[in-house]
């Protein structure tokens, strides 16, 4: 067992097998003893990784189940069901979407002080999952007020576990290390999670809000009377959706790290967020300084609301307008959603092999009338066959914008600048969100969802649109002045 910690220890230094070998005989044990410990090591790895594998593997799985089946739409189908306004409905997600950029600052910098192990990351999957329990009991007993504290509950929780876990994951497990099977879920588990959220539109649609009586009396129990109860499928769904993340989350704490150690004396959640103050303060420095990274800026940030405030509502729209046709309420709202998903799938693939070639003003021009097609398709053209192609449409176009966006910000700054500009973009965007998305929550509540599809629609393709080409026009003036330059 001491040569065995002997060896551990110089493995832990990086040290090559060679060198191991001769700082060990040095200090006197036999090579057969080194050999075998050296073995012996390898062997507890290797069941270490396969272990992983199989854990993660598993854990992957449920998360795509739950993804699934706990989507976006239908929770805010089901938060309007649970008796909240129109209005609360896109506070919410305002306000959920600030609290997550802030979240993921500060938990990027409270890590670099202290090292976030499995333990936090389990836990922050389970408490997600038991919050999906307790907007189910808000629909039963019509509280809005619960549903938005689970609803809070869930994003702190989803937040810790879904930024933390990305890092956990790739430190416990290099990607070459990977089994396959746990490839194939990272790069197609969206196939799982569309197949998750077409069964739960179809729960939710099978065992309607309202209930549906069932007379249980199977023969050998004998009961004088046949129990009756009701099933309800948002009970089902989201009881569904707390088991797979609860599971996951538990799973995660079987799972063989090697703890990072980082010490640190000071009050760590005070300083956690002051240096994350500190660093967002310094990032906008970067938006300041130059009028064409402050216009990127913009763009990007009203790009990110309009969507947020289109995903708001369109699932409420097309279950209000359409519960009475085609596959009725919530399975209509699951296939368009799934198209969405699908979309996502070529859009990306598309995007970045023709980013080179297409350049970034027609990508930036095109993927935003692309995304504003959606919100203006809903007002105009109210029907399930345009909806259903305006979705996969909007997808890849948020897609290529996407792509652009990051092309053209490495046109703009340095690798120092770019940094800053994407940790800081979190902080900078959380008041506008909440603001603007809070705005167009009033006007949903004032007015109409339509009329508020229409003013997104205009603000994609008449504000967002020009910003992004004006953008494009001073970098390429810059650079053709450069270029006449160099050529003198």
């Amino acid at each position: 067992m001491v040569l065995l910690d002997e060896v551990k220890k110089e493995v832990s230094k990086s040290n090559s097998i060679a060198e191991i070998k001769n700082n060990l005989l040095k200090r006197g044990y036999l090579e057969n003893d080194i050999d075998e410990a050296l073995k012996k090591l390898i062997n507890i790895h290797s069941a270490e990784k396969n272990k992983n594998n199989r854990i993660l593997s598993i854990k992957e799985l449920f998360d795509r189940i739950g993804y699934g089946f706990s989507s976006q739409q239908f929770i805010n189908i089901l938060f309007m069901l649970s008796g909240a306004s129109l209005f609360l409905v896109g506070f919410m997600n305002g306000f959920k979407s600030a609290l997550t950029q802030v979240l993921s600052g500060f938990l990027s910098e409270y890590s670099k002080l202290k090292s976030l192990n499995k333990n936090l990351i389990s836990a922050s999957g389970v408490i997600f999952g038991f919050s999906f329990l307790g907007m189910a009991l808000a629909v039963v007993i019509q509280s809005p007020v619960l549903f938005l504290l689970s609803m809070v509950v869930g994003t702190i929780g989803i937040i810790a576990h879904g930024d933390l876990y990305v890092d956990f994951f790739n430190r416990v497990l290099k990607n070459e290390r990977r089994h396959e099977f746990l490839k194939f879920i990272s790069y197609f588990g969206i196939i799982i999670t569309a197949a998750s959220l077409l069964l739960a539109g179809f729960l939710l649609e099978m065992f309607p809000v309202t209930g549906t009586l069932v007379h249980f009396n199977p023969s050998f129990f004998n009961f004088a009377e046949p129990l009756v109860f009701k099933i309800y499928g948002y009970l089902l769904a989201f009881e569904i959706t707390a088991i797979m993340f609860i599971l996951s989350g538990y799973l995660l704490s079987f799972v063989d790290e090697e703890q990072e150690k980082l010490v640190y004396g000071g009050h760590i959640l005070i300083d956690s967020f002051k240096r994350y103050l500190s660093e967002s303060f310094e990032a906008t420095s970067v938006f300041a300084k130059n009028k064409k990274i402050f216009l990127l800026m913009i763009a990007t940030i009203l790009t990110t609301i309009c969507q947020i405030i289109g995903n708001s509502y369109f699932g409420i729209f097309i279950y209000e307008n359409f519960k009475d046709q085609f596959l009725k309420g919530f399975l209509n709202v699951a296939v368009i959603f799934v198209i969405a998903l699908i979309a996502s799938i070529s859009g990306t693939l598309l995007t970045k092999r023709f980013a080179k070639s297409l350049g970034e003003a027609p990508m930036l021009v095109f993927g935003t009338l692309l995304i504003a097609v959606l919100p203006l398709t809903f007002y105009f053209n109210p029907h399930m066959y345009a909806i259903g192609l305006a979705t996969a449409l909007s997808v890849i176009g948020g897609a290529i914008v996407g792509v652009a966006q990051g092309l053209i910000a490495e046109r703009l700054m340095n690798e120092v600048e770019l940094k800053k500009y994407y940790s800081g973009i979190g902080f900078v965007s959380a008041l506008p969100i909440l603001l603007i998305v809070t705005v167009g929550a009033v006007i949903a509540q004032a007015l109409d969802i339509s009329v508020l599809f229409l003013i997104l629609g205009i603000a994609l393709a008449c504000v967002v649109m020009p910003l992004y080409f004006i953008i494009v026009l001073i970098v390429e003036k810059e650079y053709r002045a450069e270029r006449v330059k160099r050529v003198k």
